[in-house]
């Protein structure tokens, strides 16, 4: 009997059109991965009664649900579906850069741009199929919603993402159940180095690294009578993190104390060519809640602790109005 192997293992996605029904066969998509985590978890219970025989009864395997991680490495295209459902909003057509790479924007791509909705926002589910090819083995795992996405961009390393579900099932079978899927379109990968970084729309110099976490804090609950949740809630968005830089002056520390309103933006290019696929993250509106100083024989390094909250980035934009909207996160991606 064959074992299994991570090389012969293929993640394939597809969002769901109903919340635990699978989409159609054809719709699937390989993502790419550097781990899944994604399984199946069942509570179980014991029995408390106390017996003669000194024995415990048989345990009850009772609630299901579906947990776990997808990590990769960032690159366009490649996780805008998570990231749409995470902001609970929509692609928007394309729009020129928002944070330019030459002076005037000259020969660079444009993309799509995500934000927050003010209103309508979507309840995005998705049907995840674990296939292992060397066993003949198939697990689906229907209606999961994104429950929280991690960014941990580095300048000497190919920024990763890792996207974390909550999922209502999983099923097993010998056959994959999506046919033919192709791999997700997405760029060459996307790291620090190739990318600039805004504080307040100014370059921000000596940032050695930046870590966001959006946040919607699913959960699912049991109901009498069912082995799984009728679906999967999903709560507001929040968005923290963190950014490195070296210790210059005391200005984090005063916006820290002074409880200022900074904004961040960053941009992170595929290539080095100006028409290249880029990813721009745009906080319009955060909090330095910390800052903490670390020691040594070297350059010392401070790290900035904040929140994100709802403001305005461009008033005045004559790119989108998406910039003129009190939003939590701004998104643009070439490939989305």
């Amino acid at each position: 009997m064959a074992n299994a192997q991570g090389v012969k293992r293929k993640v394939v996605v597809s969002k769901e059109s109903s919340f635990g029904t699978k989409p159609v066969k054809t719709s699937g998509k390989i993502i790419p991965r550097t781990e899944s985590t994604l399984n199946t978890a069942f509570d179980s219970f014991s029995s408390e009664e106390i017996r003669e025989n000194m024995q415990r009864s048989p345990s009850i395997v009772g609630f299901e649900k579906v947990e776990g991680d997808l990590k990769g490495e960032l690159a366009a295209g490649q996780w805008s579906q998570f990231f749409s459902a995470a902001l609970r909003g929509n692609w928007s057509a394309v729009k020129e850069a928002i944070v330019k790479k030459t002076s005037a924007g000259t020969g660079e791509k444009q993309g799509k741009i995500l934000i927050i909705p003010e209103t309508g926002h979507s309840t995005d589910s998705f049907t995840i199929e674990d296939i292992f090819t060397d066993v003949s083995l198939s697990r689906v795992y229907l209606g999961c919603r994104v429950s929280k996405i991690s960014l941990d961009i580095q300048p000497n390393g190919i920024a990763s993402i890792t996207v974390t579900f909550l999922g209502q099932r999983g099923e097993e079978s010998a056959t994959a159940y999506f046919t033919n899927p192709a791999e997700i379109t997405q760029s060459p990968k996307l790291a620090g180095i190739n990318g600039q970084l805004l504080v307040n729309k100014q370059k921000a110099a000596l940032i050695t690294s930046f870590k966001m976490d959006i946040d919607l804090n699913a959960s699912s609950e049991a109901v009498l009578g069912e082995k799984y949740a009728p679906d999967v809630f999903i709560g507001t968005v929040a968005i923290s993190g963190s950014f490195t830089m070296y210790l210059q002056d005391k200005s984090m520390i005063d916006a820290v104390r002074q409880g200022k309103n900074l904004s961040v933006a960053l941009r992170m290019d595929a290539e080095s060519v100006d028409n290249a696929d880029y990813i721009t993250l745009i906080l319009p509106g955060i909090k330095a809640t910390s800052v903490s100083i670390d020691d040594g024989a070297k350059n010392l390094i401070q790290t900035v602790n904040f929140d994100a909250f709802p403001a305005v980035y461009d008033s005045e934009s004559t790119i989108a109005d998406e910039l003129k909207k009190a939003t939590t996160l701004i998104i643009q991606d070439t490939l989305a």
